[in-house]
């Protein structure tokens, strides 16, 4: 019973630490998804900006701005923190 309630409340502790704020891999990985988009639209890594990084029920969404696009880009990454892909945000 009493692993159980140490359990508890580790797993509690531990979900305080997690969003607050921009820690280390926040940042990381938005550098990771900058570059990436940077190599995927050939605009040089200065004018690729993360704006946003949201958690989703699968990981995280980082929103990018790309000077000369019309609209954002996307960079998926899973709960470990795994870049999986990045799109456009318009289709066409």
């Amino acid at each position: 019973m009493k692993q159980a309630i140490l359990f508890v409340v580790g797993a509690m502790l531990s979900a305080c630490t997690q969003g607050g704020g921009q820690g280390s891999s926040e940042t990381d990985l938005q550098g990771s998804c900058e570059a990436l988009v940077s190599a995927e639209t050939g605009v040089q890594a200065a004018d690729v900006n993360a704006v946003s990084t949201e958690s989703v029920p699968t990981g995280t969404i980082t929103t990018i701005e790309v000077t000369g696009a019309q609209a954002p880009w996307l960079c998926l990454a899973d709960a470990t923190g795994v870049i999986i892909g990045v799109e456009y945000s318009q289709e066409g």
